[in-house]
């Protein structure tokens, strides 16, 4: 059902709006407007799945009229106007009598209230649009606040939705100016704070850990895809905030049209680490993850340590069984990953895959995963974070991490990782440490991104991706494989987008042990010759 809602948000429309606005042809615009009439009448008022979910009609009513926008010169018939009307006011009174509450007050609750906010502003003599406007932008004042957190993480846990749930809020600051509404601080404080979140889990090159649910989605569709928006919210948040530390070129459409800016300055963000400097370091305490950011023979090294929530409770419906796992990324080459989503609704195996604990970079016990998955979007019971704790000294910065979803279920152990990056010796040290009552089996998962070769070694795996090479020095206690799209286990899996998959390659290692055991992996960083003097 996805697939047709997607279509049926209309994001195609806008471009022929901006296509009108270039270059003046009416055909343009008739395209925009018999397409609403069409869709009306394939899809009249409460008939068939266009109408199951208020979350698509908010994201129609954004799309239609960020098109209707460009037809400033368009000269309207009677007709027209009639069709234009009733879309909305369908739409709006349907969004109204039966907005998201409860497990659903998420992103679905943003959409059906942005949705509400724009038929308020911009058609005022339809009736009860006093009420849509004042419903909608109190939902966006009041949700601004909860659903982006204050150290600006996304609060379903997932670093991807949060591209989705910032431009709700931008867009709503953005009609707000141009319409001469008054709209509170809280939102330019939020949003900046989500600036400097995704500035810095950001490598060098624009990507950011994919961790938690994935489904691509964009708000009104710029041309951007979900992954591309990060780079368009910085250099958005760089214009309006004032922030040129926040610039990543180049500028795009969705920034020059929302800022009217075509230049914002030069990159400074990577340039303000060199040889010489200190190791970046940042907690983020609320959504939970640890970032060590430093250089290394002048390349980048950005490793983002994760003890996020399970996700948003009651259903945490958009998280993954990923506690004290990582990422890792050098000179911009993502080569440790968290391999995404894939598919949604009826995933079967490959939904339950993706959410698992063996999808992530991190240790799993008897074959079991951190919490039951009970269907596409529940879990069982979740686990707590035990710890999450970022140190500096001595010139080496210490993540200590824990979870507790082993504690009453067998081995009833205690699960803590501590990762140590040595800039000096150009290594992270990572060592698990699990204590328990009785016998376990225990797996380490390692995943790497699709176009990084691989090859086992003596004493671990030799990593390399595009001039950057890596090793992985694995635990004499235990044994290995390397796995590439296997499907028994199914394991060495890669989804970069939503529907999208394709095979990598994953190493297992394995052993038992009795009752306790610390388990040692380090992961050695090699550059190109000029840099081997390690």
């Amino acid at each position: 059902v996805k697939f047709v809602w997607e279509i049926n948000r209309l994001d195609f429309l806008p471009f022929l709006g901006l296509a009108y606005h270039l270059t003046g042809k009416n055909r343009y615009a008739e395209k925009i407007l018999s397409t609403v009439a069409h869709w009306q009448q394939e899809n009249p008022y409460l008939l068939g799945v266009n109408w199951t979910s208020g979350i698509e009609l908010g994201l129609r009513v954004a799309n239609l009229l960020w098109a209707l926008s460009f037809l400033d010169k368009y000269k309207f018939s009677d007709a027209d106007y009639q069709s234009l009307n009733s879309f909305i006011l369908f739409h709006a009174r349907h969004l109204y009598r039966y907005p998201s509450r409860y497990s659903s007050n998420n992103n679905h609750a943003l959409a059906e209230a942005f949705g509400l906010f724009l038929c308020g502003v911009y058609f005022p003599h339809l009736k009860n649009s006093d009420k849509w406007l004042e419903f909608g932008q109190q939902t966006l004042e009041r949700e601004c606040l909860n659903q982006i957190l204050p150290d600006g993480g996304s609060f379903e846990y997932s670093t991807t939705y949060l591209s989705f749930v910032f431009d709700f809020f931008l867009l709503y600051r953005h009609v707000c100016i141009r319409s001469g509404l008054e709209y509170s601080s809280g939102v330019d404080h939020r949003l900046k704070q989500a600036c400097y979140f995704i500035n810095s889990i950001m490598d060098r090159d624009g990507h950011v850990p994919n961790m938690g649910d994935q489904d691509s989605a964009v708000l009104v569709n710029f041309g951007l895809s979900n992954a591309e928006n990060f780079i368009s919210i910085l250099n958005t948040g760089a214009v309006i905030f004032n922030e040129p530390e926040l610039v990543r070129e180049p500028v795009d459409l969705k920034t020059f049209m929302l800022t009217g800016e075509t230049e914002i300055g030069q990159k400074s963000s990577f340039q303000s680490l060199n040889e010489n400097s200190e190791t970046e370091s940042v907690l983020h305490k609320e959504i939970g993850l640890a970032v060590i950011r430093d250089r290394v023979g002048g390349q980048e090294v950005l490793f983002v340590g994760n003890a996020m929530p399970l996700g948003m409770a009651p259903l945490y419906a958009h998280g993954h069984l990923e506690a004290l796992s990582f990422t890792l990324s050098v000179e911009g080459k993502e080569v440790f990953v968290d391999p995404g989503t894939y598919l949604y609704n009826s995933g079967g195996k490959w939904r339950e895959y993706f959410r698992s604990t063996a999808a992530h970079n991190t240790l799993r016990l008897n074959g079991q995963d951190f919490s039951k998955q009970t269907g596409d979007f529940m879990f069982g019971k979740p686990y707590q974070i035990t710890e999450n704790l970022l140190e500096k000294a001595d010139g080496k910065v210490c993540w200590r991490a824990g979870h507790n979803a082993y504690m009453k279920k067998s081995p009833f152990a205690s699960v803590d990782r501590k990762t140590v990056w040595e800039n000096e010796n150009q290594v992270f040290r990572i060592l698990d440490s699990v204590k328990g009552r009785e016998q376990f089996f225990a797996e380490l998962f390692f995943h790497f991104h699709p176009e990084c070769r691989v090859k086992e070694k003596e004493n671990g795996f030799e990593i390399a991706r595009e001039g950057v090479e890596v090793f992985l020095e694995t635990d004499a206690a235990m044994e290995s494989d390397l796995l590439y799209g296997s499907t028994e286990p199914i394991c060495g899996w890669y989804s970069p987008e939503f529907n999208k998959i394709m095979k990598s390659l994953s190493v297992r290692l394995y052993g038992t042990f009795d009752k306790t055991a610390d388990l040692k992996t380090n992961i050695w960083l090699r550059f190109p010759d000029e840099h081997k003097n390690k």
